[in-house]
């Protein structure tokens, strides 16, 4: 009987042993393997961002591309560029290229206007919209005031020579004394049609005075 009970101990003992023995084993190798496991895998850089841990650069913005220039505006003529108007420079030798009119009754506004002569206004004042005509306007006026011309008026009512009295509201482009006379000068394009119009109109108002028709595109 104590035979079998020492027997049956010491069987039990062993396997014992064997189980704890074994548990040891496994917890070994298994601490080992994962101790020696794969790294986890490197991050991915981020877009932008620089090898051996530099930090991304930042990003500059880049420069805004310019509005577009509005379109500008043709220059108009250069005044240095331009000859006095040749009808200009025949009609003070007494060759005048415009052909007289026969002068018609004078408006009512006309014959009403008050005789006193208005106050002399620039010269460098424009004549209408056309740069061209504007541009060749003052030419002509340098010219004049080589001449010897006197009381140049550009754009105001009618007035006699030596400024004696006003004889309409009408206004000629450009008007002038020369050699004891008065000249009034009228711009026009070739596509007008008002010349004719104005010659009348002003030889009606002053039939002593010389009319002068440019045309200029």
């Amino acid at each position: 009987m104590r035979k079998h009970l020492s027997e049956t101990t010491q069987r039990e003992l062993e396997v014992l042993l064997l189980n704890l023995t074994g548990t040891r084993i496994l917890q070994g190798i298994f601490s080992r393997v994962v101790r020696v496991g794969p790294e986890p895998a490197a991050r991915p850089l981020a877009r932008g961002e620089m090898h051996r841990g530099e930090a991304p650069a930042s990003r500059q913005p880049g420069p805004r591309p310019a509005a577009p220039a509005p379109e500008s505006l043709a220059p108009a003529p250069a005044a240095g560029a331009l000859t006095p108007s040749p009808g200009l420079v025949q009609a003070l030798t007494g060759n005048n290229p415009t052909r007289p009119v026969t002068a018609g009754p004078r408006l009512p506004q006309d014959v009403a206007v008050s005789p006193n002569v208005p106050k002399l206004k620039p010269a460098t004042r424009p004549i209408g919209p056309s740069p061209n005509q504007n541009a060749q306007l003052q030419v002509d006026i340098q010219y004049l005031d080589s001449m010897g011309a006197k009381n140049i008026r550009v754009n105001q009512q009618q007035v006699t020579v030596r400024d004696g009295q006003r004889v309409g509201i009408n206004r000629p482009d450009m008007q002038f004394d020369y050699n004891g006379r008065r000249y009034h000068v009228e711009y026009d394009t070739p596509m007008s049609g008002r010349a004719s119009a104005h010659q009348s109109r002003l030889r009606s108002n002053d039939p002593n005075a010389e009319i002068i028709l440019l045309i200029v595109p």
